[in-house]
């Protein structure tokens, strides 16, 4: 209860969730069985089973456009302040690939960095090519 520490990073959406606003607050979390989304106001939460995560990726912003946008361009207004991009690739119930993308400054893209070396240190499974 006290002392405790939250797990939860916050961040703003980007794209990938259609409830949800672009550059709109949320929070998100990974606990053992999944990937919890959750906005401030007002309240909505989306849960992604861990199963589902093909990846996670830990990104600046001129990488995260030219990989998802095809173009280097950078959204920030305010200048000296970067960018950092958390993607989580998932496949969704009828089995397509899609990615959700939330960005954060500097002082939670270490967090997304442990978010992604959670997702490596996951036992993997048999697939063929």
């Amino acid at each position: 209860m006290f002392g405790r520490k939250k797990k939860a990073i916050k961040v703003q959406h980007y794209e990938g969730l259609k409830d949800f606003m672009q550059d709109f607050p949320c929070t998100i979390e990974m606990n053992d069985e999944q990937f919890v989304i959750q906005r401030i106001k007002p309240e909505t939460t989306v849960n992604l089973p861990i199963e589902r995560i093909l990846a996670i990726d830990a990104m600046e912003e001129e990488r995260f456009m030219l990989k998802y946008h095809n173009h280097e361009t950078s959204t920030t207004k305010a200048k000296g302040i970067k960018k950092y991009y958390l993607v989580v690739r998932y496949q969704d119930v009828e089995g397509t690939e899609q990615y959700l993308a939330f960005w954060g400054t500097a002082s939670e893209y270490g967090k997304f960095i442990e978010l992604q070396k959670r997702k490596m240190d996951t036992p993997s499974s048999n697939y063929s090519l």
